[in-house]
């Protein structure tokens, strides 16, 4: 049996700095973008198994890892959350709302921000510190403001208009679901309103590619479109089902589901859907 586990001891190596340090706690999503509440964790891997077993673990306040120290977690929290957080606002005000929109709009953000903030707290979603790539990879543009996203990592996203949080790191599914031939290295995040997928895959299943805007400087605002008329599935695209498999190690199987605790909450996994009228 797998467990949902945010945390380590007081005092360990930071995931982003790699130094000994006083961890402090880091918010995935981050504090400002979402209410917070508090939240029941369940591992991903059990509830695709459909593991009755599994205990639902408890995390107040939101969903939050104590993998990072103080100097790093500030380092997030001032130069990409708020960017993080605004997109997080005012997309989730287009699916709160009752008017009707066109299936896709356009809203102005900065994307380099936006993606170093996703990319600096997968880093932090994570129990254990890793030198793999990915993250050694994400250590080098978080920590210099001029260093451009590489073009081994593509960042795709999607409307998620669910109360789960999803949080999955280092696992590999195929590159074009159904197709067992060929398959993608991949990292997720996922929570209201938005979803992001980082892959080492040029393109996947038509979704809109925020790493298009790659070569724009720090702080320039551009204006993003978002596709309102696609909705998935809660746990698409990982769910296991006839058109995928999963690869993974430790740090996939620790991947976490997470839901506001509700009284009727005990035993389900269902999320809530808003509702989406176009014209």
């Amino acid at each position: 049996m797998y467990y949902s586990k945010t945390k380590r001891e007081k005092i360990g190596q930071c995931n982003l700095c790699l130094e000994i340090k006083p961890l402090s706690w880091d918010h995935v999503p981050p504090k400002g973008g979402i209410e917070l509440s508090t939240m029941e964790m369940k591992n991903l891997f059990n509830i695709f198994t459909g593991n009755l077993e599994d205990k639902i673990r408890e995390s107040q306040n939101g969903l939050k890892f104590r993998t990072l120290c103080k100097e790093c977690n500030e380092l997030l929290g001032q130069n990409y959350d708020p960017t993080v957080n605004e997109f997080a606002f005012s997309v989730g005000k287009y699916l709160k709302s009752s008017l009707k929109f066109p299936p896709i709009i356009h809203h102005k953000t900065n994307p380099i921000r936006l993606m170093k903030g996703i990319l600096g707290h997968l880093v932090a979603a994570k129990l254990e510190p890793d030198e793999c790539l990915f993250d050694s990879t994400v250590r080098d543009i978080i920590f210099n403001e001029n260093t451009s996203i590489p073009e081994q990592l593509n960042i795709f996203y999607w409307i998620y208009p669910y109360n789960h949080t999803v949080i999955m790191r280092d696992f590999a599914m195929p590159s074009i679901r159904g197709n067992f031939s060929n398959f993608g290295f991949f990292q997720i995040i996922k929570y209201f309103p938005i979803a992001f997928l980082v892959t080492d895959l040029p393109n996947y299943e038509g979704l809109f590619e925020l790493t298009k805007f790659r070569k724009f400087s720090i702080n320039d605002e551009i204006d993003i479109p978002i596709q309102l008329n696609r909705i998935e599935h809660l746990y698409w695209p990982e769910i296991v089902d006839a058109g995928n498999i999963l690869l993974g190690g430790h740090a996939a199987s620790n991947s976490i589901s997470a839901s506001p605790k509700t009284k009727k909450s005990r035993g389900t996994s269902k999320g809530q859907v808003m509702s989406l009228e176009f014209p």
